[in-house]
C-alpha cells in the first residue's frame, strides 16, 4: 500500500529539503547547481510558490516556501523529477537521484521561520564549506544581504518584511540576525 498524500495548508511557510539517494552528491559542478536553480524557476513561474530562502549544498538542498495554494508536492516532485531526468542523462546514470520522498516542514510560529531561514543560509558555514555565509554563492544569502541581484524567482521583499518595513534598515536587521549567528 502507497503512503497517503501529504496536506499542505494554503498561505503555509514550509521548509523543505531533499538529499541525495545514500547521501550521495546531487550536485557535482557548479553548472549542476546552475541547472538546479532553472529548473527551480521554471517552477516557481508555473505555480503559486514563493521562496524566502534557499541553499544548494552537495548532497542536499534547502528551500524556505510559501505557498498560496497548498500545492507543494506537485511542485517538488516535479523540480526533483525533471532535474533528476537531466543530471542522469548528462551523467549517464540511471538509479535514483534523489532519498525517498522530499521532506517538509510547517514554519508555524515567527521564531520558528527566523530561525529556519538563518539555520538554512548558515548551513554552509556549519559544513565546514566556508567561513562566513556571504562566500557560499549557491544560496539566497548574498542576494537577501544586497550583495546580489536576486534571481527572478528569490522574493526578497517577503524575506525581508519579517526585518522590517524600511529596506534598507530590513537589509541592515537580517545581515545583523545572521551575522550574529556566525560570531562575526
Amino acid at each position: 500500500m502507497g503512503r497517503s498524500p501529504r496536506q499542505f495548508v494554503p498561505s503555509g511557510i514550509y521548509h523543505v529539503y531533499s538529499r541525495g539517494s545514500n547521501k550521495q552528491p546531487i550536485f557535482r559542478f557548479d553548472s549542476d547547481r546552475v541547472d538546479f536553480l532553472t529548473c527551480f524557476e521554471r517552477v516557481v513561474a508555473q505555480t503559486q510558490l514563493r521562496c524566502l530562502a534557499y541553499c544548494l549544498m552537495h548532497n542536499h538542498y534547502h528551500l524556505v516556501l510559501e505557498t498560496r495554494d497548498g500545492r507543494v508536492s506537485g511542485a517538488i516532485q516535479g523540480l526533483n523529477g525533471r532535474y533528476s531526468l537531466r543530471f542522469n542523462k548528462r551523467y549517464d546514470r540511471e538509479a535514483h537521484l534523489f532519498k525517498n520522498r522530499f521532506g517538509a516542514v510547517e514554519q508555524r510560529a515567527t521564531g520558528q521561520l527566523l530561525w529556519t531561514l538563518r539555520y538554512v543560509v548558515t548551513n554552509p558555514v556549519e559544513s565546514g564549506l566556508c567561513g562566513r555565509p556571504h562566500e557560499w554563492l549557491w544560496s539566497s544569502y548574498r542576494a537577501s544581504a544586497g550583495l546580489d541581484r536576486p534571481p527572478r524567482f528569490l522574493d526578497v521583499g517577503g524575506l525581508l518584511s519579517y526585518f522590517g518595513d524600511v529596506p534598507a534598515k530590513a537589509t541592515a536587521r537580517y545581515r545583523a540576525f545572521v551575522d550574529d549567528y556566525v560570531g562575526v
